[in-house]
C-alpha cells in the first residue's frame, strides 16, 4: 500500500506540472544570433531580450576615449580584389561589397557601412571611425586569399549609449565606456574559422584592442592591447 501511495502522488504531480513545463521556453536560445538578440525595435525594453542577457563583452574601461577619433578615409584602402558579405547576426542583415584591387572607399561604401553596423535596437546610425574600418577590412581581405568571396557575421557595431547601459543593467562586465560608442569597435566572426585563429590575424594588422571570446573577437581602434 505504501509503493502505491508514492506512485499516486507522482503521478499526480506529473499530471500538475506537464501543462507548465509544455509551455515553457528554453532558457538561452542559441538559434537567435550567437550571443546577441534579435528582436528589433525602436526603443529598448525587457522585451527587446526576451529576458535575456547574453552579451559579455568585458572591454577595458578608456577614461580618455572621446580623445580618440579619425575621420580621415583617405587611407582606408583595400588591397586585394574580393567579394565580402557582412551578415548581421542578429537581424539577419546582409549587405555585400565588390572590391577591386587598390579599392579606395568611396562614399557609397562608407554609407553602407554606418548603415549595416547601425544599433539595431534602436537603428540609430553612428558615423564610423576610419582607423577600426580600415583594420576590419584588411583582416577581410586576409581572411579571404584562399576564395574569391567571403562572408563575415557582424555580432556587434555601433550602440548607442541607451543600449550600452541597458547591457550594463542586465549583462556582466559591459564597459561603461564601451568603444562601440563612438563607432570605433566592431564585434565579428567568419564562418569556418575559430576564434583564436582569427584573433591571431588581428592581433597581427590592428594597433588597436582586440577581444577574443568563445564565438566571436572584438576590434577597435583604441590603444594597442588585448584581451579574452
Amino acid at each position: 500500500m505504501t509503493v502505491q501511495k508514492k506512485i499516486s502522488r507522482r503521478t499526480f504531480f506529473a499530471a500538475a506540472l506537464l501543462p507548465a513545463l509544455s509551455e515553457a521556453k528554453p532558457l538561452i536560445d542559441f538559434g537567435q544570433g550567437l550571443g546577441l538578440f534579435s528582436n528589433q525595435k525602436k526603443s529598448i525594453s525587457r522585451n527587446n531580450f526576451n529576458g535575456l542577457a547574453l552579451h559579455n563583452d568585458p572591454e577595458p574601461e578608456l577614461h580618455d576615449f572621446n580623445k580618440l577619433k579619425s575621420n580621415d578615409f583617405s587611407h582606408v584602402l583595400v588591397e586585394k580584389k574580393f567579394n565580402l558579405k557582412l551578415i548581421s547576426a542578429n537581424t539577419k542583415e546582409e549587405v555585400s561589397f565588390q572590391f577591386h584591387k587598390n579599392h579606395r572607399l568611396g562614399s557609397q561604401d562608407i554609407s553602407k557601412l554606418n548603415h549595416f553596423l547601425k544599433d539595431w535596437r534602436t537603428n540609430e546610425i553612428k558615423k564610423f571611425d576610419a582607423t577600426v574600418l580600415n583594420d576590419f577590412l584588411k583582416v577581410c581581405s586576409l581572411c579571404s586569399e584562399k576564395i574569391d568571396a567571403l562572408e563575415v557575421n557582424v555580432h556587434s557595431g555601433f550602440r548607442s549609449k541607451e543600449t550600452n547601459e541597458y547591457l550594463r543593467r542586465n549583462s556582466l562586465k559591459v564597459a561603461r565606456n564601451s568603444m562601440h560608442i563612438l563607432g570605433k569597435a566592431i564585434d565579428f566572426s567568419v564562418p569556418g574559422m575559430s576564434a583564436p585563429q582569427l584573433a591571431k590575424i588581428v592581433k597581427a594588422n590592428t594597433e588597436g584592442g582586440v577581444g577574443s571570446y568563445p564565438t566571436f573577437v572584438h576590434l577597435d581602434s583604441g590603444p594597442q592591447r588585448s584581451w579574452s
